[in-house]
């Protein structure tokens, strides 16, 4: 009998190490579906079609016009309108749209394709504000809005609001060669910098409005 129990207290012992190395991986890995949901809740992207302008919101890196240019050569739209922050090259006198501008036409897009918000804009509402002025000024009915994977979902809720009282249709469109994915942006110093900041002014954004 005492054999018995001490047999049992053995198997005890060398389980232990054994559940609290699964239990370890059931945690790791919800935390990894957990990230990754978070990722991909930040991540929206509209069904692609013709449209009358695309919009290149201000920031980020070069993958936006990048992505502008594909949309642009894909037939996707004859027009594409940059929003102007008011901004200078760093160590330069000239502006960022003048940089973008050069950029466009460096890479054959015809200077009349090319339009530039009249006002300077300072956030995401301005830009909507502005590009809204554009189109309505030009009788357009749909635009294509490029700007960073982490950053489209505030970007669909501000110009949804903004475009609510017309009848615009406001097509949503992350970039595609971006190094923010959903899958691994946990892996990423960068990748939780953006992420919390984006959720903070999301969820800012929301209690505002």
């Amino acid at each position: 009998m005492m054999d018995q129990k001490q047999k049992n207290k053995n198997t005890k012992k060398r389980l232990k190490p054994l559940s609290k190395m699964m239990i370890t991986f059931v945690v790791f890995m919800l935390l990894v579906v957990f990230l990754r949901a978070a990722g991909d809740f930040l991540i929206v992207s509209s069904d692609l079609e013709y449209a009358n302008a695309i919009v290149v919101l201000s920031g980020g890196d070069e993958s936006r016009m990048q992505e502008a240019l594909d949309l642009y050569y894909q037939n996707y739209s004859g027009l594409i309108i940059l929003t102007e922050t008011g901004e200078q090259v760093e160590g330069y006198e000239h502006l960022h749209s003048f940089d973008m501008r050069i950029g466009l036409l460096n890479n054959g897009v015809p200077s009349g394709n090319i339009v530039l918000t009249e006002q300077v804009v300072t956030s995401t509402e301005d830009e909507a504000q502005a590009v809204k002025q554009i189109l309505q000024n030009r009788q357009f009915i749909s635009c294509i809005v490029v700007t960073d994977p982490y950053h489209t979902r505030r970007t669909k809720r501000i110009f949804q609001d903004v475009f609510a009282d017309t009848d615009i249709k406001i097509i949503i469109r992350p970039t595609s060669n971006h190094w923010y994915k959903a899958d691994d942006w946990f892996l990423k110093i960068s990748g939780w910098k953006f992420t919390v900041l984006e959720y903070i002014k999301y969820f800012a954004y929301q209690m505002e409005h």
